[in-house]
C-alpha cells in the first residue's frame, strides 16, 4: 500500500472517531469532519494530476485534524502566547503554499521562480478568501455555534477574517522560504 493511501486510511479513522465524539457531544463540528473526510478522499483521487508527495499530503491531513480540534475548545487556547486561530491560519499558509509551488514546479509548463511566487501568495490569499467568503456565508444562514459553517467564539473579532488571511500569508512566505531551502 502506498504512503497517500496509508495517509488517507489512517486519517479517515481519526476522522471517524471525532465524528463520533461530535455526535455525541451534539457539537455543529459534524458538519467540518465529514467535510474534512471528502477533502482527503477528494485530494487523494487528485494527487497525481497535483504531483502531490506523501509528505504533502500528510502535512494537509495534519491541517484538517488541527482545524477539527475545535471541537475540543482548542481555539480559545494560547500556545506559546499565539491564539491558537493563528496557528492553524498559518500553518495552512505553509501547506498550501508548498503544495502549489511543488505543483507549478513540475508543471509541463515552463515557470519563472519569481512566477511561481507570485502565484503561490495570490493562491494561498485566493482559498483563504473563498474559505472566509464560506464561513461567512454560513453564519449569515445557520447563526452561532461551532464549525466552519457557524460562526463561533472564535470569529466574533471584527478583524477574524483580515487576521485569518494575514495568518494564511504569513504561513505562504514560511512556505516559500521553506521550498527554497530544500
Amino acid at each position: 500500500m502506498k504512503l497517500n493511501a496509508i495517509i488517507m486510511v489512517v486519517f479517515i479513522a481519526v476522522f471517524s472517531i471525532l465524528e463520533v465524539l461530535a455526535l455525541n457531544m451534539e457539537s455543529h463540528y459534524k458538519y467540518d469532519i465529514v467535510m474534512c473526510i471528502v477533502v482527503l478522499i477528494v485530494i487523494y483521487y487528485l494527487r497525481l494530476k497535483v504531483f502531490l508527495l506523501w509528505s504533502h499530503y500528510l502535512y494537509l491531513s495534519l491541517f484538517l485534524l488541527l482545524h477539527c480540534l475545535r471541537m475540543f475548545q482548542f481555539y480559545e487556547k494560547y500556545p506559546l502566547g499565539i491564539e491558537y486561530d493563528y496557528w492553524v491560519h498559518g500553518y495552512f499558509g505553509v501547506v498550501s503554499a508548498l503544495i502549489v509551488l511543488n505543483y507549478l514546479s513540475k508543471s509541463q509548463y515552463y515557470f519563472t521562480n519569481i512566477f511561481c511566487v507570485v502565484s503561490t501568495f495570490i493562491a494561498v490569499l485566493g482559498m483563504s478568501a473563498a474559505h472566509e467568503l464560506y464561513e461567512f456565508a454560513g453564519a449569515i444562514l445557520l447563526g452561532d455555534g461551532d464549525g466552519v459553517l457557524f460562526i463561533g467564539a472564535g470569529d466574533i473579532d471584527q478583524w477574524d477574517t483580515q487576521k485569518d488571511m494575514l495568518n494564511n500569508l504569513l504561513g505562504a512566505l514560511i512556505g516559500v522560504l521553506l521550498s527554497k531551502v530544500s
